[in-house]
This record gives structure tokens, C-alpha cells and sequence, in this order.
């Protein structure tokens, strides 16, 4: 023999095809893993995309939670209000001298307060008192009813 293990020139070849296959499969394992990587990439933004509208989306719905129970008091608030409201005018129209005319000095004096009541929140669909006495209320400020329905302060 030559002196070459495995056989000569067929064991040599032989080296040299399993060196170049081992190269061979290092490349590929290697560009396979570059590939890998770079096929995560559109995914992994999209996760993350998708991650921070998540928490965009639980912001809105805590906010969301906030306005309701904001709401829900407002609305309590004017329930009770116009209960109370309500109750009082009940117990104002229950009064024996409630139909007694009103003196003219006092009569002006609350005509000129529900005037600058008008006057303060002019938004308001507002009718003055002394509008309702020129239509045939008289002197005398009689029946006195709660506004019934539509938003407070609207006819």
C-alpha cells in the first residue's frame, strides 16, 4: 500500500467528500437559522403590533368603565333632585294660603331674582315668571308644577 489509510486515493476522496459535506451542512444550518430569523421578523412586529393594541384597547375600556360609573352618578344625582323638587312643590301647592295673591313689592322682588336666574344661565330655555303673569297668571303665583320629561332646565 501507499501508506494512505483506507485504501489509497478512494480513502482520500472519501476524506475530502465527508470535510465538503460537513462544510456543506454547516452553510445550510446556517443559512437556515439567518432564514428562520429573518420569517420572525414580520411576526414578532406584528406581535408586537398586536401586544400594544392590547393595551390601547384595555385603556379605552377602563376609561370607558370610568364615564359610565361618572354617568350613572350624574344620573342618580338628578333623580334625586327632582324627587326632592317634586316633594317640595307638592308641599308648597298643599299650603292653605297658597292661591293668596302675593304683595306687589314681594311679587317684583321674585320676578327680578327669576329674571337674573334667566339672565345667569342664558343656554337655558328659560321663561321668566313675570312672562307667565302677563299670560294670565295674575298676581297670585299659583300652581306650581315640577317640569315633567326632556333634559332639566328645557321646557
Amino acid at each position: 500500500m501507499n501508506g494512505l489509510p483506507f485504501g489509497g486515493m478512494a480513502g482520500l476522496r472519501l476524506a475530502l467528500g465527508l470535510v465538503a459535506a460537513l462544510v456543506l451542512a454547516l452553510s445550510a444550518a446556517r443559512l437556515w437559522e439567518a432564514g428562520r430569523r429573518a420569517g420572525a421578523a414580520p411576526l414578532l412586529a406584528e406581535a408586537s403590533a398586536l401586544r400594544a393594541q392590547a393595551a390601547r384597547s384595555a385603556l379605552e375600556a377602563e376609561g370607558a368603565r370610568g364615564q359610565l360609573a361618572r354617568a350613572e352618578a350624574a344620573s342618580r344625582a338628578a333623580l334625586r333632585l327632582e324627587t326632592e323638587t317634586r316633594a317640595r312643590i307638592d308641599a308648597l301647592n298643599q299650603l292653605e294660603d297658597a292661591d293668596a295673591p302675593l304683595d306687589p313689592d314681594r311679587l317684583a322682588e321674585l320676578r327680578r331674582a327669576d329674571r337674573g336666574l334667566c339672565d345667569a344661565a342664558p343656554g337655558l330655555a328659560c321663561r321668566p315668571a313675570a312672562a307667565d303673569a302677563a299670560a294670565g297668571g295674575g298676581g297670585a303665583l299659583r300652581g306650581l308644577r315640577p317640569a315633567t320629561g326632556g333634559e332639566p332646565g328645557r321646557p
